[in-house]
Protein backbone atom coordinates (compact mmCIF):
# COMPACT_ATOMS: atom_id res chain seq x y z
CA UNK A 1 0.00 0.00 0.00
CA UNK A 2 1.27 3.47 -0.90
CA UNK A 3 1.36 6.16 1.79
CA UNK A 4 1.36 9.95 1.54
CA UNK A 5 5.01 9.98 2.66
CA UNK A 6 5.90 7.66 -0.24
CA UNK A 7 4.06 9.94 -2.66
CA UNK A 8 6.10 12.94 -1.52
CA UNK A 9 9.36 11.00 -1.87
CA UNK A 10 7.97 9.44 -5.10
CA UNK A 11 9.06 8.88 -8.32
CA UNK A 12 5.35 8.18 -8.75
CA UNK A 13 3.09 10.77 -10.30
CA UNK A 14 0.98 11.94 -7.30
CA UNK A 15 -2.34 11.13 -9.01
CA UNK A 16 -1.17 7.63 -9.92
CA UNK A 17 0.15 7.13 -6.40
CA UNK A 18 -3.32 7.91 -5.02
CA UNK A 19 -4.90 5.51 -7.49
CA UNK A 20 -2.69 2.69 -6.20
CA UNK A 21 -4.16 3.03 -2.70
CA UNK A 22 -7.11 1.03 -1.39
CA UNK A 23 -10.54 2.65 -1.03
CA UNK A 24 -11.41 4.91 0.82
CA UNK A 25 -7.80 6.00 1.28
CA UNK A 26 -7.47 6.56 -2.49
CA UNK A 27 -10.43 8.96 -2.53
CA UNK A 28 -9.11 10.85 0.51
CA UNK A 29 -5.70 11.11 -1.17
CA UNK A 30 -7.25 12.44 -4.40
CA UNK A 31 -9.40 14.94 -2.50
CA UNK A 32 -6.34 16.24 -0.64
CA UNK A 33 -4.30 16.39 -3.85
CA UNK A 34 -6.99 18.37 -5.69
CA UNK A 35 -7.56 20.67 -2.71
CA UNK A 36 -3.85 21.53 -2.62
CA UNK A 37 -3.11 21.52 -6.37
CA UNK A 38 -0.70 24.37 -7.19
CA UNK A 39 -2.40 27.34 -8.82
CA UNK A 40 0.36 27.67 -11.41
CA UNK A 41 -0.21 24.13 -12.78
CA UNK A 42 -1.98 24.26 -16.12
CA UNK A 43 -3.84 20.92 -16.08
CA UNK A 44 -5.51 20.39 -12.73
CA UNK A 45 -7.34 17.08 -12.28
CA UNK A 46 -10.88 17.21 -10.94
CA UNK A 47 -13.32 14.94 -9.18
CA UNK A 48 -16.72 15.11 -10.86
CA UNK A 49 -19.85 13.45 -9.56
CA UNK A 50 -22.02 12.86 -12.60
CA UNK A 51 -25.65 12.66 -11.51
CA UNK A 52 -29.18 13.18 -12.71
CA UNK A 53 -32.36 14.87 -11.46
CA UNK A 54 -34.58 12.47 -9.50
CA UNK A 55 -32.04 9.65 -9.25
CA UNK A 56 -32.23 8.22 -5.69
CA UNK A 57 -28.71 6.69 -5.79
CA UNK A 58 -27.43 10.10 -6.98
CA UNK A 59 -29.01 11.81 -3.95
CA UNK A 60 -27.32 9.26 -1.70
CA UNK A 61 -23.95 9.97 -3.34
CA UNK A 62 -24.48 13.74 -2.99
CA UNK A 63 -25.13 13.21 0.72
CA UNK A 64 -22.14 10.89 1.12
CA UNK A 65 -19.79 13.45 -0.46
CA UNK A 66 -21.54 16.61 0.85
CA UNK A 67 -18.48 17.98 2.69
CA UNK A 68 -16.20 17.64 -0.36
CA UNK A 69 -18.92 19.06 -2.64
CA UNK A 70 -19.46 22.08 -0.37
CA UNK A 71 -15.68 22.62 -0.21
CA UNK A 72 -15.47 22.63 -4.01
CA UNK A 73 -13.29 19.50 -4.10
CA UNK A 74 -15.96 17.43 -5.87
CA UNK A 75 -17.97 19.10 -8.61
CA UNK A 76 -21.52 17.91 -9.29
CA UNK A 77 -22.37 17.83 -13.00
CA UNK A 78 -25.83 16.94 -14.30
CA UNK A 79 -25.75 14.06 -16.78
CA UNK A 80 -28.34 15.89 -18.95
CA UNK A 81 -26.37 19.15 -19.16
CA UNK A 82 -24.20 19.84 -22.23
CA UNK A 83 -21.02 19.28 -20.20
CA UNK A 84 -22.43 16.16 -18.53
CA UNK A 85 -23.45 14.70 -21.89
CA UNK A 86 -19.99 15.47 -23.28
CA UNK A 87 -18.23 13.87 -20.31
CA UNK A 88 -20.45 10.78 -20.57
CA UNK A 89 -19.96 10.42 -24.32
CA UNK A 90 -16.19 11.06 -24.21
CA UNK A 91 -15.67 8.47 -21.45
CA UNK A 92 -18.34 5.87 -22.23
CA UNK A 93 -20.35 6.58 -19.07
CA UNK A 94 -23.85 5.13 -19.33
CA UNK A 95 -25.05 5.11 -15.72
CA UNK A 96 -25.27 7.55 -12.86
CA UNK A 97 -24.15 8.28 -10.29
CA UNK A 98 -20.54 8.13 -11.41
CA UNK A 99 -17.68 9.68 -9.45
CA UNK A 100 -14.97 10.42 -12.00
CA UNK A 101 -11.39 11.57 -11.82
CA UNK A 102 -10.93 13.79 -14.87
CA UNK A 103 -8.00 15.59 -16.41
CA UNK A 104 -8.28 19.20 -17.60
CA UNK A 105 -9.84 17.96 -20.87
CA UNK A 106 -12.64 16.08 -19.06
CA UNK A 107 -11.10 12.71 -19.87
CA UNK A 108 -11.06 10.01 -17.19
CA UNK A 109 -7.67 9.46 -15.58
CA UNK A 110 -7.13 5.75 -15.16
CA UNK A 111 -4.60 3.83 -13.14
CA UNK A 112 -1.54 3.28 -15.27
CA UNK A 113 -0.83 -0.31 -16.24
CA UNK A 114 2.22 -2.02 -14.85
CA UNK A 115 4.03 -1.60 -18.15
CA UNK A 116 3.10 2.06 -18.51
CA UNK A 117 5.48 4.68 -17.11
CA UNK A 118 4.01 6.63 -14.20
CA UNK A 119 6.97 8.81 -13.37
CA UNK A 120 9.09 11.39 -15.03
CA UNK A 121 12.66 11.93 -13.94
Amino acid sequence: MTTNAEIEKGPLDPVQACLLMDDPQALSCLEELIKNWPEDETCKPSLVLLGQGDCLPCSEEYELHAVAIEAGIIEVVDFDSPRGADIAKRNGIEAVPSLLLLDCNDTVIEQAGESAPVASV
